[in-house]
Parts: structure tokens; C-alpha cells; sequence
């Protein structure tokens, strides 16, 4: 395994809300509290959870709008994805509307949230307001495994390098940055110490800063495929009043569009983070 840091938060070390596994490593079912009476202690213990496990599961709650942006907004900031279209009646909110064969996007596949500004986003909160009858589920890929999985040499290799993330595929593409910006390769994560890819869907992480186009190319076609690998994977299948919680420093993500024609629309919110490092 490669590197890691001293912050481990693992399973048994839970102690205000009940927690299990999904997976072996990837993805862990939250319940014991209701979301509006959770305490700062639970909420923080949430944190270590996710940051752990890349995702979080907390089952059988049914929050209104209100309640689920004053839940995001207990776990870091509130951010917004400039150039994506707010609620008309709760601008924190993103409601995504998507069915499989009528609105799939042309270029879909495993991504992390909004890396194109200085300060990506740490958590992203989804939960269903309309599910399909089938399909339509969200898979959720550990980056800490991917970067674990990697060889000595290839790690070292990595270190200092920084990629250019670009805005794409976004309702308002006016409204969002213009410039690149870029990121570490590798990211230290601020609460769980360990080392994780930082790497996205290729319309949107392009370049491999002081590489030739070659290269650069070669790289990130690499390392997006090496980053998909099934056994650091978690499956979601959406059942009402799910609420589902995903830490963006170590995690892609990716709709799986299986429903057909079937309407299936979701409610995001998504927290600021830091500016990525790499230590």
C-alpha cells in the first residue's frame, strides 16, 4: 500500500451514530440519528466517515429543501457549480433532471465536482426527488485505492506534477470560468492525511502541466482508466429519502444511465474546500 497519514477514522472508532461498510473499503451506511437533530459531534463524526470512505448512506431520511441545505451547510460552505442553473426557489440547490436516452449527456463517465475553480468543492449531498423505477444508479470509485494501487515508481513520478481542469459540459458555459486552472496529480486529503488522484473525465482535465501534448495525453488516458477499477467501487441503488454524501478529494462518481425515458431528478449541494495540496 502506499502512504497514508496519521487520521485514520475507521469503523470502530464510531461511536454517536451507527455505521457499517458497504464495501471493503469504499462507501458506508450512516444510520441512528435524524439528520435535523444531528449534534456537531455527529456531524463531525460524519465527516471523519465520509473522508474515510469516500461516501456515505443515510437511509430513511426525509428532508425538506430547507433542511438539506442547512445539513450541507453544517459540514463546510456552501458553494455553487458557476454556469449550472439554480432552483427557482433555493438557489443552493441544483436539481438535475435526467432521463437516459432523451438528455444523456454525449461524453458522460466518472468525474469529481467542479474541479475547474481554486477551491473545488470537499462535499457534494445528493438525494432523489423522483427515481426511476429502474436503473439510474450512482456509482462512486475510491481515489485513494487508485492511488494506493500504483506502483513505487509511478507514484514518485506523479509527485510535483499538476494537471489544468477546464470547465465543460455546463448549462451556462458563459458563466463559468474561462482559464484553466491547476491541481496537484495527487492530493492530500486535510482530515484523513492520506494521499488520493485528483484527476477528472477528460473534457475536463486536459494537460499535464510541462508535458508535451504526447505525453500529457498518454498520462491522463492512463490514469483515467487505472482510476476505474471495480473493486475500489461502491454501486448506489436510490431508494426514497436516501441521502447520499460524497467527499470530492477522494472520490469520482458517475450516473449510470440505464432508465430509459423514466423522469429521475435529484436534488445537489455541494460544500467549498480548501485549495488542493499535495504534501
Amino acid at each position: 500500500m502506499g502512504e497514508s497519514g496519521d487520521n485514520r477514522f475507521g469503523i470502530d472508532d464510531v461511536r454517536l451514530v451507527k455505521a457499517e461498510l458497504m464495501t471493503g473499503q469504499t462507501g458506508v451506511r450512516v444510520t441512528g440519528t435524524s439528520i435535523p437533530e444531528m449534534s456537531d459531534e455527529q456531524i463531525a463524526e460524519l465527516k471523519g466517515l465520509v473522508s474515510e470512505y469516500c461516501v456515505a448512506v443515510l437511509p430513511g431520511q426525509p428532508v425538506t429543501p430547507e433542511q438539506h441545505i442547512v445539513f450541507v451547510s453544517r459540514l463546510d460552505p456552501i458553494m455553487f457549480t458557476p454556469g449550472e442553473v439554480p432552483h427557482s426557489q433555493w438557489p443552493d440547490i441544483n436539481e438535475v433532471n435526467l432521463a437516459s436516452t432523451s438528455t444523456l449527456p454525449p461524453t458522460n463517465g466518472f468525474h469529481t465536482d467542479t474541479s475547474f475553480v481554486e477551491r473545488p468543492p470537499s462535499y457534494t449531498c445528493l438525494l432523489p426527488r423522483k427515481i426511476s423505477s429502474h436503473g439510474g444508479d450512482t456509482v462512486f470509485a475510491n481515489q485513494y485505492m487508485a492511488y494506493e494501487a500504483l506502483s513505487p515508481v509511478m507514484q514518485n513520478m506523479l509527485k510535483g506534477l499538476r494537471f489544468k481542469h477546464n470547465a465543460a459540459q455546463l448549462k451556462r458555459l458563459d458563466e463559468a470560468p474561462m482559464e484553466p486552472v491547476s491541481h496537484p496529480a495527487v492530493r492530500t486529503h486535510p482530515i484523513t492525511g492520506r494521499k488520493a488522484l485528483y484527476i477528472t473525465q477528460p473534457q475536463r482535465c486536459s494537460e499535464v502541466e510541462g508535458m508535451k501534448p504526447k505525453e500529457s495525453a498518454n498520462l491522463l488516458e492512463f490514469l483515467y482508466a487505472h482510476c476505474q477499477h471495480v473493486y475500489a467501487m461502491y454501486r448506489h441503488r436510490w431508494q426514497p429519502d436516501d441521502v447520499v454524501v460524497w467527499d470530492n478529494r477522494c472520490t469520482l462518481h458517475t450516473g449510470v444511465f440505464d432508465h430509459g425515458e423514466e423522469e429521475r431528478v435529484m436534488h445537489r449541494v455541494m460544500c467549498q474546500g480548501e485549495v488542493p495540496y499535495e504534501t
